[in-house]
């Protein structure tokens, strides 16, 4: 008898949550429709990397950097599709390290500058590791790069999700970075300011 009235209630209890977990995904208010949505276009490439920029920054010059390699272009598909493209994000652009990024991306008309090559492109790389360390000089060069001609950068990174479009709430809020490099005098690096 308890065996039965224990199925009756496991029954129960796993009816209720599957009931609460497809009710919470078809109501959810922030949740985005992708149906409907127009295809990408295709965009020229671009020798230059502040010519991408320039390009795809919106009115306000602000842009979103995404920097990712052949190791991680899947999971760079991902963010796209589900972060930028489902939230009508037009203003961002993935940064690649090594061509072939780059191409798999293009081939799928998503905007991406190949920046440079790294002989571990194609590598998933660990914290702390040589390849892991230089792999993010090169997202701080661009980063610096893009700050120096004057865009307001967001950087992400492509294993998180966009819930809605960042930039109106970043522009709304009136958060902001302003970045002075000063240069190097008598051999010596002079600073870096960060208001």
């Amino acid at each position: 008898m308890i065996a039965v009235i224990t199925y009756i209630l496991v029954n129960i209890l796993k009816y209720l949550g599957e009931r609460l977990a497809n009710d919470a995904l078809t109501t959810r208010k922030n949740s985005a429709d992708i149906r409907g949505l127009p295809e990408p276009i295709k965009l020229p490439e671009y020798e230059f990397f502040v010519d991408a920029l320039n390009a795809l920054a919106d009115a306000d010059r602000y842009i979103i950097l995404a920097m990712t390699d052949e190791a991680f272009v899947d999971m760079a598909i991902n963010f796209y599709e589900a972060s930028l493209r489902a939230h009508h994000v037009d203003n961002f652009l993935f940064v690649g390290v090594g061509r072939r990024t780059c191409e798999t991306l293009r081939n799928m008309s998503i905007p991406c500058f190949h920046y440079t090559d790294d002989k571990s492109a194609g590598e998933a790389s660990n914290y702390g590791q040589r390849n892991f360390i230089r792999k993010m000089n090169i997202r701080t060069d661009m980063i610096l790069e893009a700050l120096t001609a004057n865009f307001s950068v967001i950087h992400t990174d492509t294993d998180i999700a966009f819930l809605s479009n960042p930039v109106s709430e970043i522009k709304v809020t009136g958060f902001g970075l302003s970045l002075y490099l000063y240069t190097f005098t008598s051999g010596e690096f002079s600073g870096l300011r960060i208001l």
